[in-house]
């Protein structure tokens, strides 16, 4: 059994390794930007796994219900995220449409429980909890504010479950977040600033690149009261994450700017992600057939500003910058269907909501997004000791409408046909 977990181990530590190779782990829209493509199972079922939590997955949804699984399982896959959008700017009576860069983002994740006794359990895994992917063309109208952000992450967590009967059992976790921005617009070196979209000769292109590790915790609980009912809670902190880097700006040649502004220099960043609290309830009418519903509830009032640091002045002469954002406290609500119709075959359906954090006030082209929608199907299969797991989902978000900022860049804006396709393939073993 040792050596088998050793090897389980192994497989884990390459497959994390992975995790963190550039332009592997995801830059993907989101509500906020939190990030929930966990596993094919989960995508399949809209997100409804905190009460189910019976696969190794349950170390992201809720580690307490690895209690379920004996012996040792390892679990890897990975999900393909292509987001799209148009937005289209009015600037002095002329409207303009533009389309979100397609790019397809692929979120990898690993997950490894090993059952130490009749009453604990290990449970290891590195997954994706924020993340998002915005782009636009660099000489679009809303430059000034943003043309290029990307925020990756990946999160390292360890968890120790205990069982203390048939029906309880609770979990306590580590989590390591390793956090990387890569932040992009335009600066207007035109006196006064006016920032028209109209003109590009005064145009300095500003690019941020930031990384940080931050530390966490997590807990959950699992309640079994009967072969019928499962009940799971579980928490995630929220993370004060500090990220150093650089910034750089490209002055083009013959722009004549102050000696005391757009000089490259290293930068640090500031900002706070959410408390995450996670509830579900599963119903078994029947053996071969579950009924899940979960909520979320995210505290993205914790993620108030990005504060930003420069050692050299910057193009307004500010060495300390803060981006206000003053988001909402939001709740995602899922509901997910599986029906085996054999042993080892499982069809799912799924759907979630998911609410936008982000005040009319406070929307910007970093994060153009509304409420969400999202409806999912998959199917899971079974043989010896290996399974294999299969989703697709289809995601879309309301219309919005943004009104102009001039100071910040931002033009009257309306955002329109927004969707997002994911495709997910997992596969396990158990030993």
């Amino acid at each position: 059994m040792r050596t088998r977990f050793t090897a389980c181990l192994s497989m884990l530590i390459i497959l994390m390794g992975l995790a963190i190779v550039p332009g592997f782990s995801t830059k993907a829209e989101a509500a906020g930007f939190a990030i929930y493509e966990w596993g094919a199972r989960g995508n399949a079922l809209g997100g409804a796994m905190v009460a189910k939590a019976d696969d190794p997955s349950a170390v992201a949804w809720n580690p307490a219900g690895i209690t379920q699984l004996n012996g040792t399982h390892v679990h890897a896959g990975v999900a393909m995220i292509s987001p799209m959008m148009d937005l289209t700017t009015t600037y002095n009576g002329v409207s303009t449409k533009s389309s979100m860069t397609k790019n397809s983002y692929f979120p990898p994740n690993a997950f490894i429980t090993h059952q130490i006794n009749d009453n604990v359990w290990l449970g290891v895994a590195t997954f994706t909890r924020f993340g998002l992917g915005t782009e636009f063309d660099e000489n679009w109208a809303g430059r000034y504010a943003s043309y290029n952000t990307a925020i990756e992450s990946y999160s390292l967590n360890t968890n120790l479950a205990y069982k203390f009967n048939e029906f309880f059992s609770m979990a306590v976790g580590l989590e390591f977040m390793k956090v990387r921005a890569d932040l992009r617009k335009k600066l207007d070196a035109t006196p006064g600033s006016p920032k028209d979209p109209t003109t590009y000769a005064a145009d300095i292109d500003q690019r941020i690149i930031v990384n940080g590790f931050t530390p966490g915790i997590n807990a959950g609980i699992h309640i079994t009261p009967n072969d019928q009912w499962k009940v799971g809670l579980s928490w995630r902190s929220k993370m004060n994450h500090r990220a150093s880097g650089s910034a750089s700006y490209e002055v083009p040649t013959g722009l004549a700017v102050p000696a005391n502004r757009f000089n490259d220099t290293d930068i640090s960043m500031d900002m706070n992600t959410p408390h995450m609290i996670f509830g579900g309830v599963e119903y078994k009418p029947m053996k071969n057939l579950s009924i899940e519903f979960d909520a979320i509830f995210s505290m993205w009032s914790d993620y108030s500003a990005i504060d930003y640091h420069f050692d050299k002045d910057t193009a307004i002469g500010l060495n300390d910058v803060s981006a206000t954002k003053k988001w909402n406290d939001v709740w995602r609500f899922e509901v997910g269907v599986e029906y085996l119709p054999i042993e080892d075959l499982a069809l799912r359906v799924g759907y979630f909501y998911d609410q936008s954090p982000i005040p009319d006030s406070y929307i910007d082209y970093m994060l153009p997004t509304s409420d969400r929608q999202n409806v999912s199907l998959g199917l899971g299969w079974k043989y010896d000791n290996f399974k294999i797991d299969a989703a697709y989902n289809y995601l879309w978000m309301k219309d919005r409408t943004i009104e102009a900022r001039p100071a910040e860049g931002i033009l009257d804006t309306e955002i329109s046909n927004s969707r997002t396709h994911i495709v997910s393939l997992d596969v396990g073993f158990e030993f």
